[in-house]
């Protein structure tokens, strides 16, 4: 049957339609989707839902996701997949069956939630779109098409997002991610590959899955947590020590201070390297002031032996900001090579 202007109709192989609004052709149509988008089809890709009585060139209003259709409202609900309430999306290609040169560009909603997106490529300094449109849950869609030559002007694309249902359901966050493009993948075998979204092989990209980034979140919460923890655990040490000094022998001239990261907090396995060196080169400092201050000749700072960082930041510091003190390795049969002795009175190089 031939459609006609005002004619309902829906996609054959994918999900949505519309109303066809012109005859374009013997075998193509245009039709308003449901977002109020107009776009050429082709009447073998689409499916006559509905004819009006009157057949009249009229254009409806776009359906509005968000208003419910008291028509339909107690009719529709959402089937959801157990175990697939966390929004995850992809981003697949795949190659045309009838032109290996061009590719079908889907967007794959793997979740128990509806979505309005944006798909958007990067156009020198600002954003042009490529999709927009609603994709039911647990479905995929057509987005776009293109050839060797787009794609290699999609080195970033950016989507956006926001996920609901039709029935009460749990916030999710708003989706805003870039979505890098390697061109030279496509001429590479082992991209496209056997999938779980297609009968035939796709290059396809997990580029959103919440799950990841709520456990990446809990994760940095935590590490933010434990190092505020140890600064202030720091600092309470440093207060104590000012509020009851360690009464100093009359007669000791050399002291002894272990820089080991294990010696001066309680959990090492929390710090990132850089904070571990932070840590160990403040302490150095502090005990270094705190033995002028105490009168002493000598004082040793154990560091270690291992890649060397530690005593190279030392005898660094010392060379630029104390230069009225000398320095040596310290008792190589007590230290081997793992501490410096740093005189405090005037000494020799």
């Amino acid at each position: 049957m031939k459609l006609q202007v005002g004619d309902k109709v829906r996609y054959l192989n994918d999900v949505g339609g519309g109303e066809v609004t012109k005859i374009l052709g013997a075998n193509l149509v245009e039709i308003s989707d449901e977002l109020g988008f107009t776009i050429p089809v082709q009447e073998s890709e689409l499916l006559l839902i509905e004819r009006p009585v009157t057949q009249q060139n009229t254009q409806t209003a776009p359906a509005n996701p968000f208003v419910a259709n008291p028509e339909v409202a107690t009719e529709v609900e959402d089937d959801d997949i157990e175990g697939n309430d966390l929004p995850h999306l992809f981003l697949a290609f795949v190659r045309d069956e009838k032109d290996s040169s061009k590719f079908e560009i889907y967007i794959i909603n793997d979740c128990n939630y509806h979505l309005l997106y944006v798909l958007s490529k990067k156009q020198e300094n600002s954003m042009k779109q490529i999709s927009t449109g609603f994709l039911e849950a647990n479905t995929k869609m057509l987005v776009s098409e293109c050839g060797y030559d787009e794609i290699a002007t999609m080195e970033q694309l950016y989507f956006q997002g926001i996920f609901y249902k039709n029935k009460e359901f749990v916030l999710q966050q708003n989706v805003s991610v870039d979505i890098p493009i390697n061109p030279v993948k496509f001429y590479k075998p082992g991209v496209f590959v056997v999938n779980d979204f297609f009968d035939e092989d796709a290059y396809v990209i997990d580029f959103y899955d919440a799950s990841k980034v709520k456990e990446s979140e809990e994760k940095e919460l935590l590490r933010q947590v434990d190092v505020a923890q140890i600064q202030e655990a720091l600092l309470s040490k440093k207060e104590e020590e000012i509020e009851k000094p360690k009464k100093q022998d009359k007669e000791e001239s050399i002291r002894e201070i272990d820089l080991h990261i294990n010696e001066l907090v309680d959990n090492p396995s929390l710090m990132s390297a850089g904070e571990m060196l932070d840590v160990q080169m403040k302490t150095f400092e502090t005990e270094l002031s705190k033995a002028v201050s105490d009168g002493l000749e000598k004082i040793v700072f154990i560091h270690g032996v291992g890649s060397g960082v530690l005593k190279t930041k030392i005898r660094g510091c010392l060379e630029r900001d104390y230069p009225q003190f000398s320095y040596q390795d310290a008792s190589f049969q007590k230290y081997k090579f793992g501490a410096t002795l740093v005189y405090l009175k005037k000494g020799r190089r």
